[in-house]
């Protein structure tokens, strides 16, 4: 597939379970997900989401309100850091991570500086996005004039790198407000069903999550895996994308669209070639 714009929606803060390695960071039994799910009852539904293969990612444990869908439209999966730093930051700088022939550097800025293809970044101040010199920055203080930019950048027939990262959801985990988590994974649903009428045939939808964070124990972030969705109206068939190993695969995907060399799989495997 020819892609010539690649979204990122990155649902900072949302865990589908605890990882394998959750023991080395007091995460056993996380699952921000499924507890959100749980303790919002029977009324959670995220049906856009859910058509694009959320649920599917849980086939063998399903979430409250999310069955597998019969038939998903996204390319669904699960991911996880590799890092052995678990912060709000890690797995961000992971996701991005490359090795360029001189230096490590960002799949954000590499793209811009060696091949000139545009990278604009929808986020609250973060300081990896905000030194990423390439990249223009969009700053923004709420998920609604979030999806507003990110709206308006869609539509547009630019090509390049879109990269929004969402804040409402990170909020209200942070502090434990469950009916608030549920109300931004809903404000989150809405918009996506908007945004997948907006796509180009040339543009890859990825929604995932840079870490994870359950606020029903007491370590913060937690240690879990995150969700992998991918979309394109180009191929409206979902297919399994399995376990990835690391947050870097998105990056090489995205690296090895706009023509990096990606050779280097130590820094992370593209899923590209899956997407069929």
């Amino acid at each position: 597939m020819n892609f010539r714009r690649v979204i990122v929606l990155d649902l900072a803060s949302l865990g589908v379970g605890e990882c394998s390695d959750a023991n080395r960071f007091n995460s056993v039994g996380a699952d921000t997900l499924g507890h959100i799910a749980a303790l919002d009852g029977d009324d959670f539904q995220l049906p856009t989401l859910n058509r694009l293969g959320l649920g599917n990612i849980r086939y063998s444990d399903p979430i409250v309100g999310l069955p597998p869908a019969d038939d998903p439209i996204g390319f669904f999966g699960k991911i996880r850091s590799k890092s052995r730093d678990n912060s709000t930051l890690s797995g961000l700088r992971e996701m991005f991570d490359f090795q360029s022939p001189t230096r490590t550097t960002s799949v954000i800025d590499s793209i811009v500086g060696l091949l000139g293809v545009h990278s604009i970044l929808i986020s609250n101040y973060q300081s990896y996005l905000s030194n990423q010199n390439e990249a223009e920055v969009i700053p923004v203080n709420t998920d609604d004039a979030g999806f507003d930019q990110l709206h308006q950048q869609v539509v547009a027939p630019n090509n390049g790198l879109l990269y929004f990262r969402t804040m409402g959801l990170q909020a209200n985990n942070a502090s434990g407000n469950v009916k608030g988590s549920v109300a931004a994974l809903k404000l989150v649903d809405q918009h996506l069903a908007r945004l997948m009428r907006e796509l180009y045939s040339t543009d890859l939808l990825i929604i995932t999550a840079s870490f994870a964070n359950d606020s029903t124990l007491d370590v913060t972030p937690t240690r879990e895996y995150l969700p992998l969705i991918a979309y394109t109206s180009s191929s409206p068939e979902g297919k399994v994308l399995g376990i990835r190993r690391t947050l870097a695969d998105i990056g090489a995907t995205i690296g090895e669209i706009f023509g990096l060399d990606i050779s280097n799989e130590s820094i992370g495997k593209s899923f590209l070639g899956e997407l069929k």
